[in-house]
Formats: C-alpha cells, sequence, structure tokens
C-alpha cells in the first residue's frame, strides 16, 4: 500500500510533460520522502486524464510489498503482452532498481520507439552504466525537491486573505480558519520544519516534528546510504559512527568552502582516530548519491573553468540540517543561501561557487551560455554593502549580477546590480533573467 498522500506538485508535472515528445530515458531524482512516489501517482493520473483512450498507461512502484518477486522477465513479459506498435506507451517505474537485473528490461523496452520511460529514484544508482540511454547520453534528469516556498504556503493550508495585489510583506494568510500570518512567520515555519511533503500541517510542533523528521532521516540512512553505499562500484559505507560524524561536519558547513582533506581533519578531532582522504570522499559521494546534500563546486570567473579544489556542500532540507546539527535556525544566513541554492535549481540552472582573484561570489546560475551572478545575505546594510557589492562591481561581463536579502525594497543600482528582496526571490518573482 502506497503511504504517500496526493499532494499536487504541477511544477514537475509541467517539467515532465515538456519532455514527453523526446526519445530520451527519463529520470526524476531526488531525497526519499521528498514526494517522489506522489509525483509519479499524480503524472499517472494526467496522462490518463490527456490521453483517454489511445495510449497504453502503466505505473508500478517497486517498493511496494508485492514487488521482491517481480524479475526484469516478468516485466518484459507483462511488457510484449501489451504491447501494441500503433499506440504510445508511457511507462512510469518508481524505485525499479530493487529488481535484478532491472537494466535488461529498462533496454529492452527502450528499443520501441513509442515507449517513454519514466524512472523514479531516490539513489543515482538508477543512471547505471549498463544503460543504453546513459552510454548514448539519451537521457533528461528532473531533481524533485523538497517543497519551494509557495508549495509550503499552499500544503500547510495557509489561504491567502488579501487581495492578489497587496505587496508581498503586506499580505495576510489565514491558515485552519484560525489566527493570520504574514510571510516573515510563515518563512520561520519554513526555515524550522522543513519543507518534506510528510510532515502534514497537524505535525507543525516542534515535538511530532522531530519524530516525523527522524524518521525520514533513517531511512535516508539506512536505505540509501547505508545498505546501497556509493554507486558505480566504489566501496560501500561500512562505519555508521563516521558516516554520521561526516553528515553532522558537512550539515554545520552549508555555506562554506570544504574539502574531503578538511573533513577528515574534524573527524579525526571528533573521533580521536583517523580516516583517509579517500574515505571521507567516498562518503561525501554516498551522501550526494543518495541526494542528501548537492555539491556547488568552485568556479573561476576568469578562467571559466570548474576548479577541483574546494567546494561548497548544501543540504537538501533545512528540516534535516535542524535535526542533524541540534541547531534550530541559528544561523539565518546559512540557511538564506541554502535556500537560494535550491531555489536556482528547480528554476533549471547548473549551481557553482564562484571564485574571482580573492574575493568569492555565493553563487554562480549557469544555464547553456547564460549565467547570473548571485550573493546572499541575510541582512545588507551599510557596514556589508561594499563587501557585498564589490565583488560583482569586479566582474566585467554583462550578465545579471543580483544580490538576494531580507528586508529590501527591489531595486536596481545605478551600475545594474539588482538587490531582491530575499522572501520575493523565494516566492518565485524572477529577476535572474532580466538582461
Amino acid at each position: 500500500m502506497e503511504t504517500f498522500s496526493l499532494t499536487p506538485r504541477n511544477t514537475y508535472i509541467r517539467k515532465i510533460f515538456s519532455l514527453l515528445n523526446n526519445e530520451n530515458l527519463l529520470f526524476i531524482l531526488g531525497v526519499r520522502r521528498s514526494g517522489k512516489s506522489c509525483i509519479a501517482k499524480q503524472l499517472e493520473k494526467e496522462l490518463r486524464k490527456k490521453f483517454v483512450s489511445d495510449e497504453f498507461i502503466f505505473r508500478f512502484n517497486f517498493e511496494t510489498v508485492n514487488s521482491v518477486r517481480i524479475t526484469a522477465e516478468k516485466l518484459i513479459a507483462l511488457f510484449d503482452e501489451n504491447y501494441k506498435p500503433e499506440r504510445q506507451h508511457f511507462i512510469i517505474l518508481d524505485e525499479i532498481t530493487h529488481v535484478v537485473d532491472w537494466e535488461n528490461a529498462i533496454n529492452y523496452f527502450s528499443k520501441h520507439k513509442n515507449c517513454k520511460l519514466i524512472l523514479f529514484s531516490s539513489h543515482k544508482r538508477i543512471i547505471s552504466k549498463k544503460l543504453n540511454a546513459v552510454i548514448n547520453n539519451q537521457y533528461d534528469i528532473i531533481h524533485a525537491l523538497p517543497l519551494s516556498l509557495p508549495e509550503f504556503i499552499e500544503f500547510q493550508e495557509c489561504h491567502e486573505i488579501t487581495d492578489k495585489d497587496t505587496p508581498l510583506k503586506d499580505k495576510l494568510y489565514c491558515r485552519f480558519k484560525q489566527r493570520t500570518y504574514n510571510i516573515d512567520e510563515i518563512y520561520k515555519y519554513y526555515i524550522t520544519y522543513g519543507g518534506l511533503p510528510v510532515m502534514k500541517p497537524e505535525y507543525m510542533d516542534l515535538e511530532r516534528a522531530h519524530v516525523v523528521t527522524d524518521g525520514s532521516y533513517s531511512a535516508v540512512v539506512t536505505h540509501d546510504i547505508l545498505e546501497i553505499g556509493s554507486c558505480n562500484g566504489i566501496s560501500a559505507i561500512t562505519d555508521p559512527v563516521l558516516l554520521r560524524c561526516v553528515i553532522t561536519i558537512m550539515a554545520k558547513s552549508i555555506g562554506d568552502n570544504i574539502s574531503a582533506n578538511g573533513i577528515a581533519k574534524q573527524t579525526e578531532e571528533y573521533l580521536k582516530r583517523s580516516s583517509s582522504t579517500k574515505t571521507i570522499e567516498s562518503y561525501i559521494r554516498a551522501l550526494m548519491n543518495a541526494h542528501l546534500f548537492y555539491i556547488a563546486e568552485r568556479f573561476d570567473i576568469r578562467t571559466g573553468q570548474k576548479l577541483k579544489t574546494l567546494a561548497k556542500y548544501y543540504i537538501v532540507d533545512v528540516g534535516f540540517h535542524n535535526y542533524i546539527t541540534g541547531i534550530l535556525v541559528e544561523d539565518e544566513n546559512r540557511i538564506l543561501e541554502n535556500k537560494v541554492f535550491f531555489e536556482l535549481m528547480r528554476r533549471g540552472y547548473t549551481v557553482y561557487n564562484g571564485k574571482l582573484g580573492r574575493d568569492e561570489i555565493n553563487l554562480i546560475a549557469i544555464d547553456g551560455n547564460y549565467r547570473v551572478y548571485v550573493q546572499v545575505t541575510n541582512d545588507l546594510n551599510e557596514q556589508n554593502m561594499d563587501t557585498i557589492l564589490g565583488p560583482l562591481r569586479k566582474i566585467r561581463d554583462n550578465h545579471p549580477k543580483l544580490v538576494i536579502a531580507f528586508d529590501q525594497e527591489t531595486v536596481t543600482t545605478d551600475d545594474g546590480i539588482i538587490i531582491m528582496n530575499a522572501l520575493e526571490f523565494l516566492m518565485g518573482r524572477s529577476r535572474d533573467r532580466q538582461q
């Protein structure tokens, strides 16, 4: 039995529909409990609504209790029984990596031009080098992330009670027909409890939220890290104590440039025993394979090259950060940068950390030949204005330059730098695409 309630994730449905007409294999990847199964269920519903009779639509969740008896051979036989050359086929498979020799089934389905395969997974091992589509680079990826701020408002049943034209800072929302909240108060909830869809409205107190987050975190660590380890032949994760230490260090370091060597030194200090840099690298890789952390590699603005030294890592949900570190939103600057990183990902960018000589640009969002430079600060004031804007002014190209900060009116400086209110940005207002 599927236990997820169906929470509409229309942004992802639109992204999936935009890719249905090509022949590529489509991967929907995201951390466990981020709502992928709900997206799969909603996708099936939307496909059946659009295609009434001529298409074959099949969805199966391989984490259900009956999936243990499914084999690749049975899947192929089921496909052959239902395949019609004149029909379009949509096959939605959730966590198919539980099936032995699952790659054989996917390769078989992919041979049929009128078969669109959409694979959902909580682990990057789904992008297997045994898949012909991966070998030939004929695949697309959509990252399924926890709730954005607008999704969080909708999911928590906060209904706007002010006019649509009301400025964001003055908007009021009513929840459960009780008291009203402004956007600042809702944001505080958002960064306290996190955006996992399993965090239902009735769980919005710290004790119950802790229990829910504990279960989600344990599921990720148990199923997608300890049981699976690293993918593509890399050694498995065998030391839970070291793993917890690495996770804690990375969670406390969001927004900092860190390296495996630096993490190894910190684990030695905490655990009073050494671990090799190679071991720490495999643990970091396992955390990213399970989508618990995402990387922003360093990017040299002057040379246009990615750098191999140092990187920033961002945790997929701030609820995990608070649970792991025991810090309840102590450093809102880190939390805001973390949120901005994932909002840029939602908008289709590949996100890097920028280096300009000795200066740093917090984030560089790149989409093809287009890029936007982003500085993030919780508080922009006269004392730090030059520190924040100075590096942006040294960049000699014409791509947009954006500062995201709280308690700011959205304005453009005389030299073209956009200063944007953080909540407006997180609510989906787009100034990153303006030249």
